[in-house]
């Protein structure tokens, strides 16, 4: 065996060896992957609304989980949903000023 071909041989062993059980196509313990990142509130704090998200996709959620007191969080944390795939970046040949194209949703 050549160095190269022993050295590759090494590396594909130890990655086999290193993978999960998840990995393997064993079932994953959703209840208790979910269970590890409870969130509890249990008071309102306009400087601590609560985000969650993957990267891609963030969601801020005031102490009804929601996004139920927009106005009690203006001052503080804003709520919000935003999303990585959302963001696009065209010229703005109307000339548009930011307040001109924000849009509220109820």
């Amino acid at each position: 065996m050549t160095h190269v071909l022993r050295i590759a041989s090494l590396v594909l062993l130890v990655a086999v060896l290193g993978l999960r059980h998840e990995a393997l196509g064993q079932p994953i313990d959703r209840k208790a992957l979910v269970s590890r990142h409870k969130i509890r509130l249990t008071e309102s704090d306009s400087l601590s609304s609560l985000t969650v998200g993957n990267g891609e996709f963030a969601f801020t959620a005031d102490v009804s989980g929601l996004q139920s007191f927009p106005e009690y969080y203006e001052s503080g944390v804003s709520l919000g949903t935003q999303s990585q795939w959302g963001w696009h970046r065209f010229p703005n040949d109307g000339n548009y000023q930011l307040e001109e194209v924000l849009q509220e949703y109820e």
